[in-house]
C-alpha cells in the first residue's frame, strides 16, 4: 500500500501523483466491471428471449446472468467507486495502490470459479466454495478500506458515513450468507441474501450518496428522519441475515417490511431538503457548483430511484406473502437492481465520476435519453413478470424490455466515456460533506 496516497494532499505534485493512482485504480474497477456488466445484460436479454419462446431454450454453461450482474458489475463497480468517495467526503485522500489491483483480481477470480461450477464436473462443490472464501476476503478488505475512510478527520460521523459502513457490513453478510448456503445445500440466491446484497449492501451506498451530495441543512426533523431511516436499516440488515441464519423461515416476510418502513423516512428527509433548498435560495449555490442540467437530471433520476425503490420493496412484500409467485421475485429483483440501483447510477456518474476518475468537472450538459430508455424498459420487464406470476405471457414485453435496457445501457455508457475521455481540459471537483 502505498504510503504517498494516504493523508491530505500537502502539495501539487503530490496532488497529481495521488490523483493518477487513483484514476487508475478506479478506471480498472469500472471498465472491469463494465465488460461484466455488458456480458451479465446480453445473457439476461437471452433469457428473455427464451421465456418469449423467440429463442428454443438451452443451457448457458460458462457465463451465468445473477453472478455477473450482482458480484461482477455491481461489486466491482459500487465498492470500487464507493471506497473513493467515502474518504474524499471527508475531506481525506483515498488509498490507493498495487493491493487494489491484487482484490480486483481476486474478483475476476471469483467469476473464474463460478463460472467453472457451471460446468458438468465433479468439483463443482469445491470451485463454488472457494469462489466465496475470495469474495469473503474481498469484502473483509471492503469493510476495512470503508472504515478507515470515515474514521479520518475531525469530522463528526453523519448518517451518510453510517450508511456506507451498514453497505459493507451487508456486503461481509452476504458474503457468510452465500458459504452457509452452499455448505447447507441451500439455492444459492434466496430471498435474504437478495435483500442483503441490493439494498443492504447497494442500497445503503445509494443512500449514503444522495445524503453527502446533499447540502448541508440545519433542519433537525430531516436529521432525525434520517437517523430513525438508518438505525430501521441496520435492524433490517440484522434481522434479514439471522431469520434464515437459524433457519426462522416462518419470519422471513418481517425483511421486506423493515427495509420498506426504513425507506420512507429516508425519501421524506429529502424530499423536506428540496422544499428547503429551493425556498430559501441555496439551489442557487448548488448549480452554480454542478451546474443546473446536472442537477436537474441528478434530482429526477433521485426520483425515479424512490419509485422504483418502494415498487420493488412492495413486491418484495407480496412475494413473501406468496412464495409460489415466482414471477414476483424476479419483478422486485429487476426492480431494485434496474429501477432503483440503474436510475441512481445514472443520475448521480454525471455528477460524480467525472471529477473522481478524470480531470474534468461535472457534466454541464446531459443527454436524459438513456434513462428514459432504461426506466421505459425495467416498466415493460415488471409488468412482464407481474403477470407472468400469474399464468400470462406476454412475449413482446420481455422482449421490449431488453431491447429498451439494453439500448438505455448502452448508450449511457458510450456517453459518459466520451465525455470522461475527452481532450478538453477542465478542473476537478473535490467532493467533501462541508461545501
Amino acid at each position: 500500500m502505498d504510503k504517498a496516497a494516504t493523508g491530505n494532499i500537502q502539495s501539487g505534485k503530490d496532488f497529481k501523483d495521488v490523483f493518477v493512482k487513483r484514476r487508475k485504480v478506479l478506471l480498472s474497477y469500472v471498465i472491469v466491471g463494465t465488460i461484466f456488466g455488458i456480458i451479465a445484460t446480453l445473457m439476461g436479454f437471452i433469457r428473455l428471449l427464451m421465456l418469449s419462446g423467440y429463442v428454443p431454450n438451452f443451457n448457458i454453461y460458462f457465463f451465468e446472468h445473477p453472478n455477473l450482474q450482482i458480484f461482477g458489475f455491481l461489486v466491482l463497480f459500487v465498492s470500487g467507486v464507493a471506497s473513493v468517495l467515502v474518504p474524499t467526503f471527508r475531506g481525506n485522500t483515498p488509498i490507493t495502490g498495487n493491493l487494489d489491483y491484487i482484490f480486483l483480481a481476486i474478483l475476476i477470480i471469483f467469476q473464474l470459479l463460478i463460472s467453472l461450477s457451471n460446468l458438468p464436473t465433479s468439483f463443482s462443490f469445491e470451485f463454488t466454495l472457494s469462489a466465496f472464501v475470495l469474495l469473503l476476503l474481498y469484502s473483509i478488505r471492503y469493510l476495512y478500506l470503508v472504515w478507515e475512510g470515515i474514521s479520518k478527520g475531525s469530522r463528526k460521523i453523519d448518517d451518510g458515513d453510517s450508511y456506507m459502513v451498514l453497505s459493507a457490513l451487508s456486503l461481509l453478510l452476504t458474503t457468510f450468507l452465500l458459504i452457509i448456503d452452499e455448505i447447507t445445500g441451500l439455492q444459492e440466491f434466496t430471498y435474504p441474501l437478495l435483500y442483503l446484497v441490493l439494498l443492504g449492501f447497494v442500497g445503503s451506498v445509494i443512500m449514503g450518496v444522495m445524503i453527502k451530495t446533499s447540502p448541508s441543512s440545519p433542519s433537525v426533523g430531516r436529521k432525525k428522519l434520517l437517523d430513525i431511516s438508518v438505525a430501521i436499516s441496520f435492524v433490517a440488515v440484522i434481522v434479514d441475515f439471522i431469520l434464515p441464519v437459524f433457519s426462522i423461515t416462518v419470519y422471513e416476510f418481517l425483511a421486506p417490511w423493515i427495509f420498506l418502513i426504513g425507506a420512507f423516512p429516508f425519501a421524506l428527509a429529502q424530499l423536506i431538503l428540496f422544499i428547503k433548498t429551493e425556498k430559501s435560495g441555496r439551489s442557487v449555490t448548488i448549480i452554480s457548483i454542478f451546474r443546473k442540467s446536472t442537477v436537474n437530471f441528478t434530482r429526477f433520476a433521485a426520483f425515479l430511484s424512490y419509485l422504483w425503490l418502494i415498487t420493488g420493496l412492495i413486491l418484495g412484500v407480496l412475494y413473501s406473502s406468496d412464495g409460489l409467485l415466482y414471477g414476483i421475485k424476479i419483478a422486485f429483483i429487476h426492480a431494485i437492481s434496474i429501477g432503483f440501483i440503474g436510475s441512481t447510477i445514472m443520475g448521480y456518474a454525471p455528477l460524480l465520476l467525472p471529477g473522481i476518475i478524470s480531470a474534468r468537472s461535472p457534466r454541464t450538459e446531459v443527454f436524459s435519453l438513456s434513462l428514459y430508455l432504461l426506466n421505459i424498459g425495467a416498466l415493460l420487464m415488471v409488468i412482464a413478470f407481474i403477470v407472468y406470476a400469474y399464468g400470462i405471457s406476454i412475449g413482446i414485453l420481455f422482449t421490449l424490455g431488453g431491447i429498451f435496457i439494453i439500448t438505455g445501457i448502452i448508450w449511457y455508457i458510450a456517453d459518459i466515456h466520451i465525455y470522461i475521455f475527452s481532450k478538453k481540459k477542465s478542473e476537478a471537483v473535490v467532493f467533501s460533506d462541508d461545501w
